[in-house]
């Protein structure tokens, strides 16, 4: 096998391992969550829209329920990483449809931590700075019906 074949079979196995490694982080994220905290720029959401809106990831879409007849989809990608795990929200209407926000999320004890820039670089922590918004959700666990 000549040395660009190979070069090939090995980057076909890590791009394989890649999207495997993004299919299981978006599993992970999979749920229905309440909001518990929303910032941006170190300003804190409305209590009111904080207690009615509802987030599900599910599927590659990040959905957020302001009412029945009000949602809100992004796309999404993610990368599990055990320093720093990446989320991608790409609107799917709205005046922000087209864009990608580049993000970071963490998974802690049932919640998911987001942070995410409307403008600029991928944040390297967790805060609501620079344009940045800082979102943390509690999971809704499932109820028998």
């Amino acid at each position: 096998m000549t040395r660009s074949a190979t070069a090939l079979v090995l980057l076909a196995f890590s791009l394989t391992g890649l999207a495997r490694a993004d299919e299981k982080a978006l599993k992970e994220l999979e749920g229905t969550y309440k909001l518990v905290t929303v910032e941006r720029d170190g300003k804190a959401a409305d209590k009111a829209l904080i207690d009615t809106v509802t987030v599900t990831i599910k599927g590659g879409e990040f959905i957020m329920t302001f009412s029945p007849e009000d949602k809100k989809v992004a796309k999404i990608t993610a990368t599990a990483d055990p320093k720093l795990s990446t989320i991608d929200l790409a609107p799917q209407d709205g005046e922000a449809k087209g864009k990608t926000f580049p993000g970071i999320y963490k998974l802690e004890k049932g919640e998911v931590v987001l942070a995410f820039s409307e403008k600029g670089d991928r944040p390297k922590e967790f805060k609501s700075e620079n344009e940045t918004t800082f979102i943390r959700m509690k999971k809704v666990e499932k109820t028998e019906k």
